[in-house]
């Protein structure tokens, strides 16, 4: 069966929603989340700036400390040569031998205002006459002959005063032993 209706006027059907109920638990959360976005984006926007801040600080500290690293790389530099030169020298030192080390210690034992006249080796034995100004100049020359480790047995055999340019001068002749295990020391 079939019905028709056949009144021209149709009803109005109103649909009503009550909103008491549920639009709190929907409004409420995107409220909140929109207010915890706002305030993370601002944390995150603060966190930014300061680290901008401390990057430009850091980037103006670094430019004033630039020429200060260069200095200290140069002197690291030179430093560095000073060094390879320093140990080419104390190898040639250890390397000198027989009467080249010798002399080498002789020399840098003799005190200022003394001077050696001659020198005599006899079978590991030196004997040096020399001046001096006066006789604790003479012992100074003695002392250093001891601690240069090459020589032993350093004796004073005479002394002398002498008179040169209105000077009183002390002649010395001195004599002492080369000890037989410099050379091995040298080596090392």
């Amino acid at each position: 069966m079939i019905k028709v209706n056949l009144n021209k006027k149709q009803k109005n059907i109103k649909i009503k929603f009550e909103t008491g109920g549920l639009l709190p638990y929907f409004i409420a959360p995107v409220v909140l989340a929109a207010i915890a976005v706002f305030l993370l984006q601002y944390s995150m926007d603060r966190k930014i700036n300061d680290l901008n801040n401390n990057i430009k600080i850091y980037n103006n500290k670094t430019t004033e400390i630039m020429p200060r690293v260069r200095m200290v790389n140069e002197i690291k530099a030179k430093i560095s040569r000073i060094t390879q030169k320093i140990n080419a020298i104390n190898t040639l030192k250890k390397e000198q031998i027989g009467p080249i080390g010798y002399i080498y210690r002789l020399t840098a034992s003799i005190p200022r205002f003394s001077w050696i006249n001659s020198l005599k080796s006899n079978n590991g034995n030196l004997t040096i006459d020399g001046i001096a100004l006066d006789g604790q100049v003479v012992s100074l020359f003695m002392d250093n002959l001891n601690d240069s480790g090459f020589f032993s047995n350093v004796s004073l055999v005479q002394t002398t005063e002498v008179k040169k340019e209105g000077l009183r001068l002390q002649n010395f002749s001195l004599t002492m032993k080369v000890k037989s295990n410099a050379i091995s020391m040298n080596k090392k």
